[in-house]
């Protein structure tokens, strides 16, 4: 029995030595972690620090940039010139090692000039380091500032140096730089003071060994940081220091001690009484072990109800924690933090429910609006800066002083206002006007400018409907009639918009199956060159015969299609069966006729447009010269379009400007875009006869393409007087009912055959009249 008490004993001790190493580790857990938080929140402190004397010190390109760019410097001598860099050298209170300005690459002028000796009037272009060259490679083809380093300069340092080329009037000008001695920026942004010691640093560059720090630092799980160089990257990680793990050890080494004395003297304390306790008699043994088996029991028992109580308490928490969130993400939304539809839609069905009970009915109104062209922003900016423009539109009406009810997001770009006590339109128009003036100012959102227009849609209960989904259904349609208007507009809904929907929704459906049904047709109009008394080329023309309403006007279709997202498709079906009809010509006539094809800025938007133009061509056997596209751009185009259009020009294949002067910033088209003809309107050749101004303005086009040497069409030319004048005034190509309407393949075959000398009378009594 002796021994079976000792060995019980031996165990409990064993147990209870085991329970005590386990929760030291637990301690020294968490010891080691809250090291590593100290120790990460220095280590961010470090990279934020030196971060920030980086971006300080490159933020002096931004000026002289702007100084490059300027009227002022090409009026500058050599003199002012370093008077200005010593003026912002030392007004930014940097620590750059220099400043340069290097026209057409030589590095003339020099900030500060001691220590820098050796560059001054360097050629970078012809630099013969390699990393140099990479740099001035990537600075010419992106033409945005690059970084490079740290490597070492030709003064002798380590340095870090930003670089950036300039254009000016789309020419290469030369460089602007500021370098930093890498060794200066480590000590100013605190990475070298003395602070430092209890933490192990290293920085390098990704894919290349540590330039600070030993790189070994990288090999296990170090706490890591990024330094943002603009076109590249420094990883800055860091290690807990050996002095603070070995402080550590010394402290769970100390309470293992404590610990353990304890035990022992505990072991020795129970032995004593266990000796006692053999002196009594074995009738007590018996009991007392009686009495402490049913007490191991109930303690057990106790420790089971109260873990199992804990368990329930924190299961109910965190149901209750659960309904709460449930509850506001059912009525509210996550992004902009304002109520959502489902809220919107309760408090107008209580509304209408309340004013039915009552029999008396309020004057109240929906208003519906969304963000014009949002799509553009998201596509061409991210996501993240469009969700920023959100949260700015719900901040900027929540702080405005404008009354409402309530105020939700639908989804997307789409908000709504419900409106009380608004008897009459004017006070609804002179709210929309107040909303219209809040969003008005411009939103910068990452350091660029964004103006918001919005296009409302108004209904009135009970006028616009009486149930809420009415009311919402009538507002969306009212809205998308006020996008029709100029930006930042507001319609107030009738019963002929709900009409007009209806008929757009079915024509809509009609057209999405129009392929398929064969309704869609290519026809063919010719373009004559005067001078030379023959067809040329032919424009390619889409024509709908719908099943039930025949043909429909391209002017109602067209915009239908982009609307739905139909003419990228449409637009490629056009494509293909223009340049197979031309190639065919090509192979029965032996004529060179030119193939002219419309296109959509929404086709210029597709990443896979110019390889699908290459397949078409490659398809189809036609080259690439016969073929021309025409553009009208009712946006403003984004510089990837315009880029397509750089790289379709390059293939060879013509660009031609349709309804030229009409529509966006036309005349900027001859200075962006690469444009090799002109195609006027015929809004302005239908007058001809009778508005001065129109002829005028005509000539002043004729002009304008002579002097960029491109070639000049007129579309729209139906009479001979007005055929005369163009020729007369140096516009030899015309497209027009005056010569021939549009025709399908077939008749185009006859009318190559057909004698135009007859339509070109106007032109032998327009020389009989100099003679």
């Amino acid at each position: 029995m002796n021994k079976m008490k000792y060995a019980i004993l031996a165990l409990i001790f064993v147990l209870l030595f085991t329970s005590s190493e386990s929760v030291l580790q637990t301690y020294k857990t968490s010891l080691i972690k809250e090291l590593q938080i100290t120790e990460s929140a220095q280590l961010s402190a470090k990279a934020v620090a030196l971060q920030s004397v980086i971006n300080r010190n490159f933020n002096l390109m931004v000026s002289l940039e702007a100084y490059v760019n300027s009227e002022d410097w090409r009026n500058k001598d050599d003199q002012q010139v370093h008077a200005y860099l010593e003026a912002l050298y030392t007004g930014a209170q940097a620590s750059a090692f220099n400043l340069i300005i290097a026209p057409q690459g030589i590095m003339k002028y020099v900030f500060p000039k001691k220590g820098n000796e050796s560059i001054i009037n360097w050629n970078l272009l012809t630099d013969p380091r390699q990393n140099v060259q990479e740099q001035i490679a990537r600075g010419l083809e992106t033409r945005k500032m690059t970084t490079n380093g740290p490597f070492k300069l030709l003064q002798g340092i380590n340095g870090l140096v930003a670089r950036k080329a300039i254009y000016q009037n789309g020419s290469f000008w030369g460089f602007v730089s500021v370098a930093i001695n890498v060794d200066h920026l480590l000590l100013e942004s605190g990475i070298l003071w003395n602070e430092t010691v209890g933490l192990q640093l290293a920085i390098r560059t990704p894919g290349m060994p540590a330039f600070f720090g030993d790189n070994e630092i990288f090999v296990g799980a170090p706490m890591t940081a990024v330094i943002d160089l603009q076109d590249t990257k420094w990883e800055i990680a860091a290690s807990p220091s050996l002095a603070a793990i070995n402080v550590i050890n010394k402290q769970i080494l100390v309470v293992r001690c404590a610990i353990l004395f304890i035990l022992i003297l505990g072991l020795i304390f129970i032995l004593y009484i266990l000796r006692q306790r053999d002196r009594l008699s074995q009738k007590v043994n018996e009991r007392t072990q009686e009495l402490q088996v049913a007490n191991d029991d109930l303690t057990a028992a106790n420790e089971e109800l109260i873990a199992g109580q804990q368990e329930l308490q924190e299961s109910t928490k965190r149901m209750q924690e659960s309904e709460k969130l449930l509850s506001y993400m059912a009525y509210h939304d996550v992004l902009t933090g304002i109520h959502n539809r489902a809220h919107f839609q309760t408090i107008l069905e209580e509304q209408i429910a309340s004013d039915v009970t009552k029999h008396t009915p309020q004057s109240r109104a929906v208003l519906f609006f969304d963000l014009d062209n949002f799509k553009m922003v998201n596509d061409s900016h991210g996501h993240h800066t469009g969700d920023s423009m959100l949260q700015e539109v719900v901040h900027r009406v929540q702080q405005s002083q404008l009354k409402w009810h309530t105020f939700a997001r639908f989804g997307g770009d789409e908000f709504a206002i419900l409106l009380e006590d608004c008897a009459n339109e004017a006070e609804i128009e002179a709210f929309c006007e107040g909303l219209i003036d809040v969003l008005k100012p411009p939103c910068v959102l990452e350091e660029r400018s964004f103006f918001i227009n919005i296009s409302i849609g108004i209904v009135q209960y009970p006028k616009g409907g009486t149930t809420w989904d009415a009311l919402l259904k009538n507002a969306d349609i009212a809205m998308y009639m006020a996008k029709k208007e100029s930006g930042s507009s507001y319609t107030f809904f009738d019963q002929k918009m709900a009409q007009q929907s209806i008929l757009k929704l079915e024509m809509g459906n009609h057209l999405r199956q129009s392929l398929e049904r064969n309704e869609l047709e290519i026809v063919y109009q010719p373009q004559i060159d005067c001078e030379q008394g023959k067809i040329v080329g032919v424009e390619a023309l889409l024509r709908w015969n719908h099943t039930n309403k025949g043909y429909i006007s391209p002017s109602e279709f067209i915009p239908l299609s982009e609307e739905l997202g139909l003419i990228v498709s449409m637009g490629e079906w056009v494509l293909r069966g223009a340049c197979w009809q031309m190639k065919e010509w090509h192979n029965l006539t032996q004529v060179p006729l030119t193939i002219s094809v419309n296109i959509s800025v929404k086709q210029l938007s597709d990443e896979r447009f110019v390889d699908k133009v290459i397949a078409i061509l490659a398809e189809t056997g036609l080259e690439a010269r016969y073929l021309e596209m025409e553009i009208t751009e009712n946006v403003a185009m984004q510089d990837e379009q315009i880029v397509v259009l750089h790289r379709l020009r390059e293939l060879g294949i013509a660009i031609s400007v349709d309804d030229f002067g009409t529509h966006y910033s036309s005349l900027s088209y001859l200075k962006r875009f690469p444009v090799t003809k002109i195609k006027l309107d015929q809004s302005f050749v239908r007058d001809v006869q009778i508005d001065g101004k129109d002829r005028a303005m005509i000539k002043a086009i004729i002009s304008v393409a002579n002097a960029f040497q491109l070639q000049m069409i007129a579309e729209g030319v139906e009479t001979e007087e007005q055929a005369s004048f163009l020729v007369a005034n140096g516009c030899n190509q015309i497209q027009g009912y005056y010569f021939y309407k549009p025709m399908r393949a077939e008749q185009l075959q006859t009318a190559l055959q057909e004698d135009l000398h007859r339509k070109f009378a106007f032109m032998e009594a327009d020389f009989m009249s100099h003679i």
